[in-house]
């Protein structure tokens, strides 16, 4: 057996005992949770599209054809990824194309189809997001635990190439999968020290000073800064760099706020047609606005030398790029493969920066970055509320996770027997404690925001509780968070099949059993307390819900279950029935708490 195989097969192992699941199952765990970078609960509690205990002679094969789906929020617009996996060797022409057509059927055309019971709850979350106006771009991921190159399954390197498609059809075979979770743990890892040397490009209008010579420095308070301009294939040498010395691109793009997307997006497929076009690319400077680069010390010189400048960076991050450098670097490989020495007169701006204060970095992130959404939960990652309540977790047997992938290098998250993502149970507190169940469930991207906020804005209503001291009562509300969170999640499998709105319905119900039980907090440590205000919760939800639909009906209008729960008046009509009085000192309440 090879590491690769005696890697996967602990995992499995592992799996399969925490759920009680076959092989199958638990690969389909493994996979879904290796690609998104997720906790197995959270992947088997909300992700994984399958049959229910207790009921498996009815919900057998309803799936849709589909193994796991999951929304991204983006901001402005979601991904939805969706996921196929295969626990077998071989990977063939008709599983590919079924999944494809299956998904596309479901999804994009709305086409109506039987056995698809389990995966309702995604179609209908579909349909309201593009209801409300949202653009939700398809990722299709076909997982096998086979090899692409296995010499005993020959067509698999065959149908791999016909139909992979990096950012749209993913087809991944376990060295995939083992290669991610590797680059996962390394990047867990502290950053082997890199010294790129920039050598910035010199004016070919003015050559009679420093500034003419293509180098414009200055600084603003303990902030030094650079520009220049430099040949797009020094760019990629700092890439290749970063990716000798820590074998992966984590690091050099940490503070980023996005993956790479690929050629699919517009934007990157104009930018690879400007740099494969010699007319055009020498207007690449031009036409593109270049890269943002923080380090932790720059040395900027005061002479030339041997006619030009040479500008040494430690450590060097870019903040904004990444699609730059990416598709830069992407073409550069092409290129190098027909046998080309790399980027001919293609030319790039940089602005660098050279501070070690977070605030600056985070401001100098954000605004750099106006185009696309922040990624909200990495910035908070490090925040001292988050390191905190890491150790008050870890107490609890609990691994809380605050960073991307952390779920399979972090040795605690082994050893303890719970997991949780920060955002999911920041989440579950906005929705519970904060008493905003309608935001929790229709924007974690607004929840971080207003969290990472919070920590940086001492004029925020919320910073006492995320300001990171110690004696914080975050802490404590974020054990009671947990606990009903966890509690509402193990009820859902009996109730799945019985109350087709449960799905839907998380956010409002831990909100309910909150409000039940927020006189006597520690009763949630008592199953038979969590137990009535579930019931007590779980009724006054049939009853809005029996009279929404009633009401829906006669005036000959289809009620969404997705729509409902997204809106503040599930939780006005909730308070009605329960005869909860909206409390205007909130924030003070939560001090004391």
């Amino acid at each position: 057996m090879d590491n690769k195989q005696l890697f996967i097969d602990g995992y499995l192992n592992r799996i399969s005992e925490q759920f009680n699941v076959n092989k199958d199952t638990a690969f389909e765990i493994f996979a879904i949770a290796a690609i998104i970078e997720r906790p197995f609960q959270e992947v088997y509690d909300d992700i994984q599209i399958r049959q229910k205990i207790g009921d498996e002679d009815n919900l057998k094969g309803k799936d849709g054809g589909i193994d796991g789906a999951v929304f991204v929020e983006q901001g402005g617009y979601y991904t939805l990824m969706v996921f196929q996996c295969k626990n077998s060797r071989s990977l063939k022409p008709n599983q590919l194309d079924k999944f494809r057509h299956d998904v596309d059927d479901l999804f994009r055309y709305g086409i109506v189809k039987p056995h698809t019971e389990l995966l309702q709850p995604k179609i209908n979350e579909y349909q309201q997001l593009s209801r409300d106006g949202f653009i939700i771009e398809i990722k299709y991921y076909f997982v096998y635990s086979g090899s692409n190159d296995d010499p005993n399954y020959a067509a698999n390197i065959q149908n791999y190439r016909a139909y992979h498609q990096p950012n749209e059809y993913e087809i991944w075979d376990s060295g995939a999968i083992y290669e991610k979770i590797s680059q996962l743990i390394k990047a867990q890892a502290k950053r082997k020290d890199i010294k790129f040397i920039f050598n910035p490009q010199t004016s070919n209008i003015i050559t009679s000073d420093r500034q003419g010579q293509g180098l414009y420095t200055y600084s603003v308070g303990n902030v030094r800064a650079a520009n220049f301009r430099i040949e797009a294939n020094e760019l990629c040498r700092l890439v290749e760099q970063e990716l000798a010395a820590n074998n992966t691109y984590e690091f050099l793009f940490s503070d980023n706020i996005r993956s790479f997307l690929g050629f699919k997006v517009r934007p990157n497929q104009r930018m690879k047609e400007t740099l494969t076009n010699p007319d055009s690319a020498i207007y690449f400077p031009l036409l593109n606005n270049g890269i943002t680069i923080i380090c932790e010390r720059m040395e900027i010189p005061s002479t030339l030398q041997s006619g030009k400048y040479i500008l040494p960076a430690h450590n060097p991050i870019i903040v904004n790029g990444l699609q730059t450098t990416r598709v830069i670097y992407e073409v550069f490989k092409e290129i190098k493969r027909k046998g080309v020495d790399g980027l001919q007169n293609v030319f790039v701006n940089v602005r660098l920066y050279e501070t070690s204060n977070t605030e600056i970095l985070e401001k100098i992130t954000d605004a750099t970055n106006t185009q696309t959404p922040i990624s909200y939960k990495d910035k908070v990652s490090n925040k001292d509320f988050n390191l905190y309540a890491k150790e008050v977790f870890a107490n609890h047997g609990i691994a809380y996770i605050t960073k991307r992938g952390e779920v399979f290098s972090n040795n605690l998250s082994k050893q303890l027997k719970s997991t949780i993502e920060s955002d999911t149970l920041l989440r579950f507190w906005y929705a519970t404690f904060y008493e905003q169940p309608e935001t929790a469930k229709n924007s974690v991207y607004e929840v971080m925001e207003a969290i990472f906020d919070a920590t940086n804005n001492d004029s925020h209503p919320l910073h006492k509780l995320f300001s990171g001291e110690k004696d914080s009562p975050i802490y404590s509300q974020l054990i009671y968070s947990y606990k009903i969170y966890r509690y509402v999640q193990s009820k859902k499998e009996s109730q799945q099949a019985l109350k087709e709105y449960i799905s839907h319905a998380t956010e409002l119900l831990a909100y309910g059993i909150y409000k039940h039980l927020e006189n006597d907090l520690t009763s949630i440590n008592n199953v038979d307390k969590l137990e009535e205000s579930y019931q007590v919760a779980l009724d006054i939800i049939d009853q809005i819900i029996k009279e929404q639909i009633d009401l829906y009906t006669q005036r000959e209008k289809s009620f969404s279950y997705s729509g409902y729960f997204r809106k503040a008046k599930c939780r006005f009509e909730y308070n009605i029935k329960a005869t909860i009085i909206d409390d205007d000192s909130i924030i003070e309440k939560l001090l004391k708490i």
